[in-house]
C-alpha cells in the first residue's frame, strides 16, 4: 500500500539512511502541498497587482480628461517661418485669431573690428605704452594697461591684450581675428539692444588703437551698431532689446529672425489633439482591463472565480454613460472592446466643442472621480484582497516552518531507533556465530 515502509533482510546489515530518506519523502508530502498552495496565492497576488496597475493607468488618463486646460491648447501657423516664429506660452490667455506683422529690423549686438592689424601675433603692437578704457552701455567696465616690451608681465601682444580685456569683465568679448594676412582685434557686446553699446578709448597716451585703427576715430571699425528689434502690427511699432517679443501679445512669444519685405501672417487655432489622443488612450486602457479579466478570471486563470475584477469593469463601463449619450463610444459585442466614434467626435470638436468639454470635464468627472479614488485606494477591494492573500501566505509559511520542525524531530527519533536496531541485529549475529562455533551443525541419518 502507498505510504507503507518495508524492511527486508533484518537478519543482516541494512542501509538505514535509505530508510530515512524514504520516510522523509513520505512526510514531506504535506510541505509540498503547503508550498503549492503558497505558490498559487503568490500568483493570485501578482495578477491582482497587475490589474491594479491597469486601473491606475486608466485613472491617470481620466484625470487628464477631467482637466479643462486640454481644450485651451492652441496651434500656431506662420506664413514665413524663415522670418518669424510664434510660440504660445499660455494657451489660456490666447484666443483663436489671426494677424499680420512686419519685421522692420532685428536686434543686434554692438561690434567693432580693427581696420588694420599686425602680421606677427607674438610681437608687441604699440610703440608707446598706454591704457585702454572699455565701456559697455555707457559705463566703464574695465581699464587695461599695455606695454611695448614682450618680456614684461604687462600685456603687449594683440592676444595678450585681448586676454586682459576678457579677464577684466564679461560684458565685452575680445577676439583675435586673422584675415589671412594680419591679426585684427574684434570687440562685441554680450547682449543685443540699443542700450548695449560698446566703446574703447585710449586714456594713457599710447598708440595701440591707432596702430590697429580701432575706435571712435575710425568710424569704419564700427561694423555693427547695437539696436533693438522692431516689429509692426497693423501700423503699431513694438520694440524689444532681444529678438523675442514676450509682451506684445499676452500668452505668446514672437521671435524674429530677419526683416520682412511684406507682412507675415500668423494664425492661432484651437488645438484639440490632446482631447482626441486622451479619448483614444482611455478606450485602450479600458480594453486592456477587459482583456486582462478574460485571461485571468477564466477557467484556468490565476484569479478564476474572483468576481471583484468583473464588478470593477462593469462599474467603469456604467460610469462612461455620458460619453455614450453623446454617441462617442461604440461597443464590440464579441470582444467587449470600446472604440471611438470618430465621425461624431470630429463633428463635436468642429461645431460644438463646448458640449464635449462640459461632458468630459464636468459630467464625466462627477461620475468617475470618487469611484476611481476609492478603487485605487488603500481600502479598495483590490487592496483588501491583496492583504488577505498576504495573511494566507504568512499563515502557510508558519505551517511550513512548524511542519519542518516536527519532521526533523521525528526523523531524529527514527534515526536513533534504526541505529539501535542495527546494533541489536549485530549482537544477534554475534550470538548466532558463537553458538555455531560451540555446537557445530548436527546431522541425523537413518538405517
Amino acid at each position: 500500500m502507498a505510504g507503507e515502509l518495508y524492511l527486508s533482510n533484518l537478519s543482516g546489515g541494512f542501509d538505514y539512511q535509505q530508510i530515512l530518506d524514504q520516510m522523509y519523502s513520505i512526510k514531506s508530502v504535506q510541505i509540498q502541498y503547503y508550498q503549492q498552495r503558497e505558490s498559487e496565492l503568490q500568483n493570485k497576488k501578482s495578477a491582482l497587482g497587475s490589474f491594479d496597475s491597469l486601473v491606475e493607468d486608466f485613472k491617470g488618463v481620466m484625470n487628464d480628461l477631467f482637466n479643462p486646460n486640454i481644450f485651451e491648447k492652441k496651434a500656431v501657423s506662420v506664413s514665413d517661418d524663415t522670418k518669424v516664429d510664434v510660440t504660445v506660452t499660455d494657451s489660456t490667455a490666447v484666443e483663436a485669431t489671426s494677424f499680420d506683422l512686419s519685421v522692420l529690423q532685428t536686434a543686434q549686438k554692438d561690434v567693432w573690428l580693427s581696420q588694420s592689424g599686425v602680421s606677427d601675433s607674438t610681437a608687441a603692437v604699440a610703440t608707446t605704452s598706454g591704457t585702454l578704457q572699455i565701456s559697455y552701455g555707457g559705463n566703464v567696465v574695465a581699464t587695461v594697461n599695455y606695454d611695448t616690451d614682450t618680456t614684461t608681465d604687462t600685456p603687449s601682444t594683440i592676444q595678450e591684450v585681448a586676454n586682459a580685456i576678457n579677464g577684466a569683465q564679461s560684458d565685452v568679448k575680445a577676439t583675435v581675428f586673422f584675415d589671412g594676412t594680419n591679426y585684427r582685434l574684434l570687440l562685441s557686446g554680450a547682449d543685443t539692444g540699443s542700450e548695449s553699446t560698446v566703446s574703447v578709448a585710449e586714456v594713457g597716451g599710447g598708440d595701440f588703437l591707432d596702430i590697429l585703427q580701432l575706435g571712435d576715430n575710425y568710424v569704419d571699425s564700427h561694423v555693427q551698431t547695437a539696436q533693438n528689434a522692431v516689429v509692426e502690427i497693423y501700423g503699431t511699432q513694438v520694440t524689444s532689446s532681444t529678438n523675442n517679443f514676450t509682451d506684445a501679445i499676452p500668452g505668446m512669444t514672437i521671435s524674429v529672425k530677419a526683416p520682412t519685405s511684406s507682412p507675415v501672417s500668423v494664425n492661432i487655432d484651437n488645438d484639440y489633439t490632446d482631447v482626441e489622443s486622451n479619448l483614444q488612450s482611455m478606450v485602450e486602457k479600458y480594453n486592456s482591463i477587459v482583456d486582462f479579466i478574460k485571461q485571468y478570471t477564466g477557467k484556468d486563470g490565476a484569479l478564476s472565480g474572483n468576481f471583484t475584477l468583473q464588478d470593477i469593469r462593469s462599474t467603469i463601463f456604467d460610469k462612461l454613460d455620458p460619453l455614450f449619450q453623446l454617441n462617442l463610444l461604440n461597443v464590440d459585442k464579441d470582444t467587449g472592446h470600446l472604440s471611438i466614434n470618430s465621425t461624431e467626435m470630429d463633428n463635436l470638436l468642429t461645431n460644438d466643442p463646448q458640449t464635449l468639454e462640459t461632458t468630459l470635464t464636468d459630467s464625466l468627472k462627477d461620475n468617475f472621480y470618487d469611484y476611481l479614488l476609492y478603487v485605487t485606494g488603500t481600502d479598495s477591494p483590490i487592496s483588501l484582497t491583496q492583504k488577505s492573500y498576504d495573511n494566507q501566505i504568512s499563515s502557510i509559511e508558519d505551517q511550513i516552518d512548524l511542519t519542518n520542525k516536527r519532521i526533523t524531530q521525528e526523523m531524529e527519533t527514527l534515526k536513533k531507533q534504526l541505529v539501535d536496531l542495527q546494533l541489536y541485529m549485530s549482537q544477534m549475529q554475534d550470538v548466532q556465530a558463537r553458538i555455531s562455533q560451540t555446537f557445530g551443525t548436527s546431522t541425523t541419518t537413518s538405517a
